[in-house]
């Protein structure tokens, strides 16, 4: 039969501990072994080489022997036992060895939420005191969870790339929505891919009913969504892609380290961010000595600052003419929360008027976003 790879070795903490024990009976490493029934030349190496960690899988026996000479009890290694008994079996081991190869080429983040995802899984089942998947099960599981995160982070990639090549500029909070429903429509596509395609339509519809409304993104943003991963899923599925980890994608050909950095415009971003910043709070410090402002007592000028900065937001992704600029404004005007707090209404358009057209002018400063996340200056 063959013997396990991973078996009880007399550790340097074990050793230790019965070395402890021989000291405090007094013995010598010689009169040990003779205490143990060892007699002749070089019999005291058994207990030098046990007292260093040195003995490969030791039996019970010979620990039991050196305990008895020194007329002690297996108290005094209880804990370092207790420790080895407590690690995982060695099928355990094997099994974890095995669900890390399922994301060993994968990118870090994602490697890393499938080993959280097992860990999990296996602590919930061991909750509910269900039984303990097997080797084939749990591999499986892991290896469908990975196959499920590659690909939705594919699939926010995708989101970005329609949205930065259809030149939706849909702002940071709608931009949000739109990852939201890219990932909703693309589960329901898999979902549905196998099994119910018949629904297809019907759940696709239904997905959609929470972001058509005031708040959410356009209806023609929603449906470029829609239409771009409808392609990309069909693309997918023709090369037959669906059921394997997609090829890394340009920057991410260093597998399990993560996404490697495409070509760098962090740094290009920072700084557009920083000047941008620089230009609202000028801009601000311009407008808070108009005379309309001359009243409002200071503790409420805050809420105008928060004003100001909004005007500039809408701005950066809509038209000052646009209709979607002019409903942006209007509903800032007839916002019951901040009304309850002091902002006038007649102000608020005011300060549109003023602030709008010289924030428009600003931004010919700044120039482009470094990735095209914001309307260019200038355009329509």
């Amino acid at each position: 039969m063959k013997k396990p790879w991973d078996r009880f070795d007399c550790s340097e903490e074990l050793g230790k501990r019965l070395r402890e024990c021989r000291l405090k009976a007094g013995l010598t490493q010689q009169k040990l072994a003779t205490a143990m029934g060892r007699q002749g030349k070089g019999s005291h190496h058994l207990a030098g080489r046990l007292e260093r960690g040195e003995v490969p899988n030791p039996g019970i026996g010979e620990l039991a022997d050196y305990l008895r000479a020194c007329r002690a009890d297996f108290s005094e290694v209880l804990g370092v036992l207790n420790r080895y008994t407590a690690r995982p079996t060695v099928i355990e081991v094997e099994t974890q060895r095995a669900v890390e190869k399922v994301s060993r080429f994968l990118p870090g983040k994602t490697e890393q939420a499938v080993s959280k995802y097992d860990r999990e899984a296996s602590r919930s089942i061991q909750v509910r005191d269900e039984p303990v998947p097997d080797r084939t099960e749990r591999v499986k599981r892991a290896r469908s969870y990975a196959l499920s995160q590659v690909w939705a982070r594919r699939v926010r990639v995708e989101v970005v790339g329609i949205i930065v090549t259809k030149k939706l500029l849909p702002g940071p909070e709608k931009e949000q929505h739109l990852q939201n429903y890219g990932a909703k429509v693309w589960r329901i596509l898999n979902n549905t891919r196998k099994r119910h395609p018949e629904r297809r339509e019907a759940m696709l519809e239904e997905a959609i009913q929470p972001y058509l409304c005031e708040a959410g993104p356009k209806p023609e943003h929603l449906a470029a969504v829609r239409e771009g991963l409808l392609r990309f899923f069909h693309e997918a599925e023709l090369a037959k892609e669906l059921d394997v980890s997609p090829e890394p994608a340009a920057g991410e050909d260093d597998p399990g380290r993560g996404l490697q950095p495409r070509p760098d415009k962090g740094l290009q971003c920072q700084v557009w961010d920083e000047t941008r910043n620089a230009l609202v709070e000028q801009l601000w410090q311009k407008v808070c000595r108009m005379p309309e402002l001359s009243g409002v007592p200071e503790q409420r000028l805050p809420l105008w600052r928060s004003a100001v900065r909004q005007f500039c937001t809408i701005v950066d992704h809509d038209a000052p003419e646009s209709v979607e600029c002019k409903r942006q404004i209007e509903a800032m005007a007839t916002d019951e929360h901040f009304s309850a707090r002091g902002r006038d209404p007649v102000l608020v358009r005011r300060l549109a008027e003023v602030v709008i057209p010289r924030w428009e002018e600003s931004r010919s400063i700044l120039g482009p976003h470094p990735l095209g996340r914001v309307r260019p200056p200038g355009a329509s």
